[in-house]
């Protein structure tokens, strides 16, 4: 069924790109409208053409085939914008060290902590575990968050890659954010088996709009977490080593973690 529907999504792209009349060979922006106005020529299902579900790419494993076969990544720049480009934005996930679980004990003093096995189940499990105020994160009480929940925009000049872009009212939403006395931890979280890869646009688009905020006030600690289906929690924490360019993320520790 995934194969059948990442199919369909590959020859409504590659419509798309006729439509348009993209070469596939040079970063080019589609609108939204473009993907709608294609869809007027299109025989299969009306809502395939919805752009927030087609332009949703959140692992190079996720992107259709004629994106792998054209090495071409879309991001949004814009609201109803987006740059098609050949600049990867995504980063590799390695499993290195995974063998070393650190085993987590729940706090079991809520009764309502239990109840759910969602994403945000598992980060307020984490967080009430006190694992996020450890020396490995934050090494410092958080005094507030979560924070930016909900969906907000942002605006400013970045470089992906070789190309310097304007992002201009984009939309971006965050996992968690907790803030201690010194620090900011930024949490993108998915729970879904072993994924081998993220888009670096779930975390740098709110990870720049907090350090146009707080500049050098405060450190920003980037996490990717991703739950598998045995129950084991992988954590990589990571830094922009230049906060203006992307694809600059670099990724300076992994972590394992099992609740008991």
């Amino acid at each position: 069924m995934q194969k059948k529907k990442m199919s369909e999504k590959n020859n409504v792209w590659m419509h798309i790109f006729e439509q348009v009349k993209y070469d596939l060979l040079e970063d080019k922006i589609i609108s939204a409208t473009d993907i709608k106005n294609a869809g007027k020529n299109w025989n299969g299902k009306s809502n395939q053409f919805e752009p927030r579900l087609l332009c949703k790419q959140d692992s190079e494993e996720d992107r259709p085939e004629v994106f792998k076969q054209n090495n071409l990544c879309i991001i949004s720049i814009k609201n109803g914008n987006y740059l098609l480009t050949k600049n990867n934005i995504y980063f590799p996930l390695s499993y290195h060290g995974e063998g070393e679980i650190r085993l987590l004990r729940k706090n079991n003093n809520s009764l309502i902590l239990n109840i759910g096995n969602s994403e945000s189940s598992l980060l307020d499990n984490l967080r009430y575990s006190g694992v996020f105020e450890t020396e490995d994160f934050l090494n410092e009480p958080i005094l507030f968050g979560p924070l930016l929940s909900g969906r907000h925009r942002c605006s400013f000049n970045t470089t992906i890659g070789t190309k310097e872009i304007s992002v201009d009212g984009s939309q971006y939403e965050t996992d968690a954010c907790y803030e201690s006395e010194n620090k900011v931890l930024l949490i993108e979280c998915k729970a879904k088996n072993k994924m081998e890869s993220f888009n670096i646009r779930q975390l740098y688009y709110p990870y720049k709009a907090i350090y146009d905020k707080v500049v050098d006030k405060k450190q920003i600690i980037p996490l990717f977490i991703n739950k598998n289906k045995d129950d084991t929690i992988h954590v990589w924490k990571f830094q922009f080593m230049n906060p203006n360019v992307l694809t600059s993320l670099q990724q300076i520790d992994y972590k394992v973690y099992k609740f008991v």
